[in-house]
């Protein structure tokens, strides 16, 4: 007995060390991506206030992330890496916490820290995602001892309701499950202080969401379908019918074959089958009629389903041995298809937010183009490596969007998430332009060479083609309809 729990222990060090390493080195394999330099720009840009009543119902995020980046990013402290750190010291800590709590077997943590998602995004991605699941495993830990403890968990509840729009929908349902469980123990004054926790936390949370809204939506109606798909058959290695793909695809099966099984594995502890369905529905609603998101948003099924286990097993309620047996055999195959995954990652044609080509771009801009304080300088794009990932390399430069707003302004805040279609109002861009200053644009198309106004029109000058990346750099020159 005393050599299964050396042998354990000496597996868990050594699977923890290796995570450890890893990830470490593999944090400063990557340059960060435009939601990494957009969070760091709003920690720049704006202060606590600003956050939680202006900006974060437009960026679908709640503030504890960016409070934390905040020092870091207002005096330009060595971007990107405090909080490339940060976030791989949440998740360290979320999997440590795991590892001493988490009812699974030495196999199943072991195949659960190196899946893909841990290894290849929360583990290296700073996000606000990896202090969420934090927040979350911490609860887990906790929650055989909820009823004891209800002040602990309220706490944890709203922290983990205030990191993301992912990690509220967790929170939400254990929030319940906890208040219902709490209320039925009758202990009024246990009752009253964790729902007055609690509701400080709901009303943080509807402060800052309150109005949230994503105009881009209604172009967007199939994407939750395509993204999903995509999601549940990873990449695909386009032709080359190799072992990832072939992983790829029985992934997938032995995902489906879960999903088939878990109202019958969950179907004694009503705890865990109220918060998969729960949890699952929430996000899908999310996806389907708020926000599309990206395959890194969909990770969150493979955490809630881990954190639905977790809870089933808790409740240590007899299952039918055979639903058992198979589920539980399916689970740890699904979990070898995610380790070979995690070899397969670093040859998925996935551009982001592997791949970023922001320094680079924003390094041949000083080069070719130096800005100076003579320029008034646009960013065409709406939202995407030439008009957020560059930004962070640029401390002193002024930038403006095509409304004329400043970036990362209150004003020019809500036009970020709108159709990448700009200018959207031509003759608002061209009254913008500057009478003084020469007028430079940026975009990785390619722009037309004339943009028609009502009394005004401009002319775009090329000045700069960039080649892989491909982005350009325009002079723009404002003249009366029909001149030059």
């Amino acid at each position: 007995m005393q050599n299964k729990i050396l042998t354990a222990r000496n597996i868990k060090y050594s699977v923890l060390a290796v995570f450890i390493i890893t990830t470490f080195i593999l944090l400063f394999q990557r340059a960060p991506f435009w939601d990494e330099a957009h969070a760091w720009m709003i920690s720049k840009s704006f202060n606590l206030f600003d956050l939680i009543f202006h900006i974060e119902k437009y960026d679908g995020h709640l503030f504890i992330w960016h409070g934390l980046i905040m020092p870091f990013a207002k005096f330009d402290f060595f971007y990107p890496y405090p909080m490339y750190i940060l976030n791989w010291i949440f998740c360290v800590f979320a999997l440590v916490v795991f590892w001493n709590k988490a009812p699974f077997s030495v196999l199943e943590k072991s195949l659960i820290t190196f899946s893909y998602p841990f290894v290849w995004y929360f583990g290296i991605v700073a996000r606000c995602y990896s202090i969420g699941i934090l927040f979350l495993f911490l609860i887990l830990s906790f929650w055989k001892e909820r009823l004891k403890r209800p002040y602990l968990i309220s706490l944890l509840i709203i922290l983990l309701a205030n990191t993301s729009a992912m990690a509220l929908v967790g929170a939400f349902s254990l929030g319940l499950i906890f208040l219902f469980d709490l209320i039925k123990e009758r202990d009024y004054k246990k009752i009253v202080y964790s729902i007055l926790i609690l509701g400080f936390g709901a009303i943080s949370v509807i402060v800052q969401l309150w109005g949230a809204n994503y105009p881009d939506m209604a172009s967007k109606k199939t994407v939750f379908q395509d993204i999903l798909t995509s999601f549940f058959f990873l990449y695909d290695f386009e032709a080359d019918k190799n072992i990832f793909y072939i992983t790829n695809k029985i992934s997938a099966v032995l995902i489906f074959l879960l999903c088939f099984l878990s109202p019958l594995y969950f179907i004694k502890t009503k705890r865990a089958l109220f918060f998969i369905i729960s949890s699952f529905f929430s996000m899908s609603c999310i996806f389907i009629f708020k926000y599309p998101g990206s395959f890194w948003h969909y990770l969150f099924f493979f955490v809630y389903f881990i954190s639905a286990i977790w809870l089933s097993r808790d409740e240590n309620k007899k299952n039918n041995p055979s639903i058992k047996k198979a589920f539980n055999l399916i689970f740890v195959l699904m979990l070898f298809t995610y380790l070979v995954l995690t070899f397969a990652f670093p040859h998925i044609p996935k551009e982001l937010p592997y791949k970023s080509k922001a320094y680079i771009i924003a390094d041949k801009i000083k080069k070719n183009v130096p800005i100076t304080k003579d320029n008034k300088v646009y960013l065409l794009d709406s939202y995407k490596e030439t008009s957020v990932g560059i930004l962070p390399y640029f401390k002193d430069i002024v930038f403006y969007d095509t409304n004329g707003d400043v970036k990362y302004s209150v004003d020019g805040f809500k036009n970020y998430l709108k159709l990448p279609d700009y200018p959207k109002d031509i003759d608002v861009f061209i009254n913008s332009l500057s009478e003084n200053k020469t007028n430079i644009g940026i975009s990785e198309d390619i722009r037309p060479e004339r943009y028609k106004g009502k009394n005004y029109d401009v002319i775009m000058e090329k000045l700069y083609s960039g080649h892989k990346p491909d982005f350009r750099i325009y002079k723009m020159i404002k003249v009366k309809n029909g001149e030059g």
